[in-house]
């Protein structure tokens, strides 16, 4: 099954669930010749890890199975299974798909596709926001969508561990507070001009710079300008310990 038949499968699997927004948020057909879109590897470079999406299973109770995601629609999170991928090295991405083209500079690979990762955010109550121009997220000072919250866990029993995901992320020479780093849905709105889901392409996941291919990004870039300084944290465990990504729609402030 193609990528696109396996987005489109799986969209029509949740519609019942969740009343045609998933089809309302489908890629939209392709933009006119000559007008520039997002970068979009060749078959035979990154996106040949790609693999088609899961189907989506009722684990009952709201709760929901997408490939290896565990949703839990009624706590308005979801769990990703994956490992620590990078460290030490200069970094653009919190996560990214196996074989993504930016895993070279990625904290997490994430035992997920795009299109998976999508419908979970879908499935918890996420709605990216439908004016954002994907065009101007390089120079945006801030990216508008839903806010989430990202924990990274590992170990088990009295040895598990859990951090928030900025604080997994940033090193003491990043020069940025922790607290301050933001995560908001975007939902890869260069989708929209590629006609099918650009993060199946590309495996981005969740970044922090800005890229319209990212499903979840850092509401203010972080690093940019300051190439190198983002290395992950040193409280992470090694290089290809496995680790689970929670991701959960942000509570409003009372």
């Amino acid at each position: 099954m193609r990528r696109r038949d396996g987005l489109a499968a799986v969209a029509a699997a949740a519609a019942s669930l969740l009343g045609g927004r998933v089809a309302a948020q489908s890629p939209a057909p392709p933009s006119p010749q000559g007008t520039p879109g997002p970068f979009v590897p060749p078959v035979d470079g990154a996106a040949r890890a790609r693999r088609a999406a899961g189907k989506l299973e009722s684990l009952g109770q709201e709760r929901y199975r997408i490939g290896a995601i565990v949703v839990d629609k009624r706590a308005g999170s979801f769990t990703v299974p994956g490992r620590v991928h990078k460290k030490n090295v200069p970094l653009e991405y919190l996560a990214t798909s196996p074989g993504g083209m930016k895993e070279y500079e990625t904290l997490f690979e994430l035992d997920a596709v795009g299109s998976e990762f999508n419908l979970a955010c879908i499935l918890i109550g996420l709605e990216a926001d439908p004016n954002l121009p994907w065009r101007e997220l390089r120079i945006a000072r801030k990216v508008s969508g839903p806010r989430v919250t990202i924990d990274v866990a590992w170990g088990e029993g009295d040895q598990r561990q859990r951090l928030p995901a900025a604080l997994a992320l940033l090193n003491p020479e990043a020069g940025v507070a922790p607290e301050g780093v933001e995560w908001v849905y975007i939902g890869s709105p260069s989708s929209a001009a590629v006609g099918r889901f650009a993060a199946d392409d590309t495996g981005t996941l969740i970044g922090f710079v800005s890229d319209a291919n990212s499903i979840i990004e850092a509401a203010a870039p972080i690093g940019i300008g300051a190439y190198g300084s983002v290395r992950g944290s040193p409280r992470l465990p090694a290089v290809g310990t496995p680790i689970e990504l929670v991701v959960a729609a942000a509570r409003p402030a009372k």
